[in-house]
């Protein structure tokens, strides 16, 4: 047993001192997006029951990643959105902090990006009595370009929100296609 717990905790070294030595490449990537997220609509649970019409709402997201390999980033991020539901006053907020994966192909300068995100977000709408949390996740595409150390990228994330609490509403889901354009720099 002790032979194997320490294969187990040098395999893990390794993996980690690969993961995290950079030499002279740049591995780490840090960006700023925005975009919007055209208008959607939101299943509002208990005791509401109702499906609501939301406008288009900015989102803003920052993000770290790590280049792993060639083609793979792996990374986290966070993200802002600012809505108003179609016809009142009422505005609504999400909040999220995820996890994401990122990969390129070809391994060239303009390139195309194919990914996902699994997260944890929250909501809050002026009529709700508490903010509202859960899972979100998804797939991301979109093309990307990348000169030096800087690059751009317009992506195209689509996903599922699903969200509950113990107040009302008892649960809010959606589903939502988004537009982020990105700039990102590797140091």
């Amino acid at each position: 047993m002790k032979t194997k717990n320490k294969i187990l905790v040098m395999a893990c070294l390794m993996l980690t001192l690969n993961l995290f030595s950079q030499g002279d490449e740049k591995k780490n990537i840090v960006g700023i997006g925005g975009g919007f997220c055209p208008e959607k609509v939101v299943w509002i649970g208990d005791p509401i029951n109702l499906w609501a019409d939301i406008n288009l709402s900015p989102i803003f997201n920052a993000f770290y990643a790590r280049q792993v390999s060639e083609i793979l980033r792996l990374g986290g991020y966070f993200e802002y959105e600012n809505a108003t539901f179609t016809g009142t006053s009422n505005k609504a907020s999400r909040l999220s902090l995820g996890l994401n994966w990122l990969a390129r192909y070809p391994n060239k300068p303009i390139h195309l990006q194919l990914g996902g995100y699994f997260g944890y977000g929250s909501v809050k709408a002026d009529m709700w009595d508490q903010r509202l949390g859960g899972i979100e996740y998804g797939l991301l595409v979109g093309p990307a370009y990348e000169k030096n150390n800087f690059g751009i990228a317009l992506h195209f994330p689509a996903g599922f929100s699903y969200y509950t609490s113990s107040g009302t509403p008892d649960e809010v889901s959606y589903s939502k296609g988004t537009y982020l354009l990105k700039a990102y720099y590797k140091f």
